[in-house]
């Protein structure tokens, strides 16, 4: 006979008769229990209660034992009952026999971990303890503690030979040592807190513990097996609110945190060595040089470290920072603080490779720049401007005469006196070729370069003699022949578009914002629809409205020159030779208030040897004298 079909017959049975189990039970002078049992095949009533069930649910007792309507027949009750009974014997041993085992074999896992959980313990307490070690995490000592004590419990529950006696006395031991490891666990670690950070990597692991009464804060190191560390030092203020925690490499971990007095305040734990690993060096001369980096947002920020300190240039401001300011930590960063206040974090990334004579960082390293605060920070990468070769002991910036300027590597160089050295932010290695001697322009009051990026044309000038920088985006994709500044504000700019035979098509420009904004004022000498200029033209302007240009053949034989009195709205062709020998004209030079022309005889002349007439004019142009 099937228990289980059995079992299912009966709750058939039942829910045809709309009857509860209870409702079953109390026809029957049982439990609901026993007909629960039934009903799972886990039982089987006794002989006498068949009939009562065939007769509670009018079906014949041969049905119910064999589990289905219509199947009538003649059997031995008593044989059939029996052998359910032996089945569900049969089950219930078997069943009891697996729970043993499994029980079986969960003590013995508890007692494995049990074992394995107590030696690390004690391993701890007796060896890790003296070598100053601790849990990463004060609750993990107390939460070990608790597992062992549920392994212990639940392995002599399960493997010991027991009564209730034995049984009652586990849990009683269990609930003892809980009680007295939950006591302890709040006792010493309720006002401890644990701050624990990852690298992106996972590489390195920060550690902090916090007295959450005192603000008192330690800092920890040499962790092991993500568990145990060793206390490091301890922040030197007392820390009022949240830790700013941020990666800047997978090796240092920048730290910011407000004291107790809601000062700003900064430590920066690091994990690395850029050097050879076995000796110690100072980070800043290591920097020595500029760094550059140009944002996506189009604003620069520029980095200078000599051996005074570190000036940072970051879009309109200026901050220099002496060797005292700077506070060093570990042997890959620095911190820059102004007034006792940090305001920088300069570190060397992961690329970064040191001399092994000079310290100095080798071709290709960056350095990343952050600016200290609890709120969120952008992270700048910068790169070194200033040319390195392989003998970094003759490193230096590139030696320039006054006012002269050069780009190496990409990077561009000016001096204003001869001796110190200035870099213009970005990098122009796509316009090394294009500058001539009239578009840019290097003095005390203005000092304007042009520079091509992704397609784009700007313009980055200063008015302090590069101490700030700004940059411009111009519109078009026009060629740059010419930039003349006559003051901070007033400057004109001559560009080329398309070019017909010697004769090139092209504007004249005027901006009177110091270069942010750019008008037309001219399209050129001749007729309305016939206006150029010539491929070697120049511009040159002595004040907002006086002006000269050149209009030079192809083959240099001549050279025509016009002047503008009306800020270049139009120019008036000027004749001091009339003839063909002196014809060509030069752009005028303005000392000491006086103007001087040279006219020589072009690619053509070898009158006289070829010589050359000069001219001088003390009205801006409007007579001219010979010298």
């Amino acid at each position: 006979m099937d228990n289980k079909k059995f079992g299912n017959f009966i709750k058939e049975l039942r829910h045809k008769n709309n009857m509860t189990q209870k409702e079953l039970a109390e026809k029957l002078n049982l439990t609901d229990k026993a007909i629960s049992k039934w009903e799972r095949g886990l039982g089987f009533p006794d002989i006498t209660m068949l009939k009562s069930l065939a007769e509670i649910f009018k079906v014949d007792v041969s049905e119910i034992l064999n589990g289905q309507y219509g199947k009538k027949e003649n059997m031995d009750i008593d044989k059939a009952v029996n052998e359910a009974v032996e089945e569900i014997k049969k089950k219930s041993q078997k069943r009891k026999i697996i729970i043993q085992k499994a029980k079986k074999n969960i003590g013995i896992i508890s007692l494995i971990i049990f074992l394995i959980l107590a030696i690390m313990q004690c391993v701890y307490l007796i060896v890790l303890k003296r070598y100053e070690f601790e849990y990463i995490i004060d609750n993990l000592l107390y939460i070990i503690n608790q597992i062992i004590i549920i392994c212990g419990s639940i392995s002599a529950l399960f493997l010991l030979n027991k009564n209730n006696i034995k049984n009652i006395a586990i849990y009683i031991v269990f609930f003892i040592l809980t009680l007295v490891n939950i006591a302890f666990m709040i006792k010493n670690t309720s006002d401890k807190k644990s701050i624990i950070d990852f690298s992106n990597n996972f590489s390195n692991q920060l550690v902090m513990k916090q007295d959450t009464k005192t603000g008192d804060t330690v800092v920890y190191k040499n962790v092991k097996l993500f568990i145990y560390a060793r206390p490091k030092e301890k922040l030197s203020y007392e820390v009022k609110g949240d830790i700013k925690r941020q990666w800047l490499t997978n090796d240092i971990c920048n730290v910011t945190y407000t004291d107790k007095d809601g000062n700003l305040r900064e430590y920066v734990a690091t994990y690395g060595d850029r050097g050879n690993g076995t000796s110690y060096y100072n980070v800043l001369p290591t920097l020595i040089g500029d760094w550059v980096n140009l944002n996506t947002s189009d604003s620069m920020t520029k980095l200078n470290s000599n051996n005074k300190g570190i000036i940072i240039q970051k879009e309109d401001k200026i901050e220099k920072f002496k060797n005292s300011d700077c506070k060093q930590f570990g042997t890959i960063a620095l911190v820059l603080y102004k007034n006792d206040v940090p305001r920088y974090v300069v570190a060397l990334n992961e690329d970064c490779k040191l001399d092994d004579k000079t310290d100095i960082i080798k071709k290709g390293g960056t350095i990343s720049l952050i600016e200290v605060s609890m709120k969120n920070t952008i992270l700048e990468k910068l790169s070194c401007s200033t040319y390195k070769d392989d003998n970094l002991a003759d490193y230096n910036i590139v030696k320039l005469d006054k006012n002269e300027y050069k780009i190496k590597d990409g990077q561009l160089y000016l001096s204003y006196d001869g001796e110190s050295i200035t870099q213009v932010p970005g990098d122009f290695s796509n316009v090394v070729s294009l500058y001539n001697s009239f578009n840019y322009q290097i003095s005390d009051y203005k000092t304007v370069f042009f520079n091509n990026t992704n397609n784009k044309r700007y313009l980055i000038y200063s008015d302090d003699m590069g101490k700030n920088w700004e940059k411009v985006e111009l519109e078009g994709n026009s060629s740059i022949q010419n930039i003349h500044f006559v003051s901070q504000k007033i400057g004109f700019m001559l560009e080329f578009d398309e070019k017909i035979s010697g004769s090139v098509l092209g504007k004249i420009s005027k901006s009177t914002d110091g270069g942010k904004t750019w008008k037309v004022v001219n399209k050129g000498v001749g007729d309305y629809g016939q206006e150029e200029f010539k491929v070697y033209s120049q511009i040159y302007f002595i004040d907002e409205e006086i002006g000269f240009l050149t209009m030079p053949s192809t083959t240099g034989e001549y050279c025509k020159l016009y002047m503008s009195r009306n800020g270049g709205a139009t120019f008036e062709k000027i004749n001091i030779e009339d003839n063909q020998i002196y014809d060509y004209y030069s752009l005028p030079e303005k000392n000491d208030n006086v103007l001087t022309l040279k006219i020589s005889q072009g690619s053509d002349g070898d009158y006289n040897g070829g010589d050359a007439k000069l001219y001088k004019s003390i009205d801006n142009g409007r007579t001219w004298s010979a010298d």
